[in-house]
């Protein structure tokens, strides 16, 4: 293990891919990826050759481009949480330590999104890689889970150190950010993070820190979101569930 990069992959309307690059050898780890041809071209570009794949859950646009990716590095290994995902070589699942060359990652299951939703942490170097279950001022829809796994998964999150640096799935920062202003209107957290963020077409990676003080999806014990507790009398599970009932309304 050693020193490595992060290269973002934009890809399709909104999801990110993320390569993580080695400074001492020509490996790469690639996380989600649906469209190959973006990733194949910057491998190609600088010699690089993929030693893993990681995929967060089995949603297409987080899994598509992995058959592309392993016919062009027939080597790579496919880590997944779902033995279903074509192309899986080695199934993931809570409680695993998964080591690479570049890095190691812990693997924590956070059902919700889908049930086989799983986040990878490193440790080490601070890092989350958050898929679908956690976006910057978000959190993911529930579509197989229940309101009680999502709530759960995202307490899992909030209990990582403030200085770790997230990577999630999608760009969905403004609508989120747009959606909180119309709920919690006077925020003035939330209008002091818009005029920071505002225009930029990429407002990834966050501190988690930072996201626990403004989104109520992940934590509801900031003074903002306690004082709003107490006027509604609502419980934390309570104010998570107003938030996200909400938002499927938005």
């Amino acid at each position: 293990m050693g020193e490595f990069t992060i290269k973002i992959i934009k890809q399709l309307k909104d999801n990110y891919s993320y390569i993580l690059q080695s400074k001492n050898n020509v490996n790469v780890i690639v996380i989600d990826p649906s469209d190959a041809s973006k990733h194949i071209s910057y491998l190609n570009d600088n010699n690089l050759i993929i030693e893993s794949i990681f995929l967060t859950h089995h949603h297409t646009d987080h899994t598509s481009g992995v058959l592309d990716l392993i016919n062009k590095f027939p080597s790579a290994k496919v880590f997944s949480p779902n033995k279903k995902i074509v192309g899986t070589t080695n199934f993931i699942k809570n409680g695993d330590l998964i080591k690479t060359s570049i890095n190691e990652f812990e693997v924590s299951s956070t059902p919700g999104h889908t049930l086989d939703h799983i986040i990878l942490y490193d440790k080490i170097n601070s890092l989350l890689f958050s898929g679908d279950t956690l976006f910057r001022l978000g959190c993911g829809r529930i579509f197989e889970g229940t309101l009680e796994q999502m709530y759960s998964s995202l307490e899992k999150i909030n209990r990582y150190p403030d200085n770790t640096e997230v990577y999630c799935g999608h760009e969905y920062t403004m609508n989120n950010l747009i959606f909180l202003e119309n709920l919690f209107s006077d925020n003035k957290n939330l209008k002091k993070l818009k005029k920071e963020i505002e225009g930029n077409d990429c407002t990834i990676p966050f501190k988690l820190g930072l996201e626990k003080e403004n989104n109520p999806f992940l934590n509801q014990s900031s003074q903002y979101y306690e004082n709003f507790k107490k006027k509604y009398e609502f419980t934390n599970f309570e104010l998570f569930k107003f938030v996200r009932e909400k938002k499927d309304q938005f």
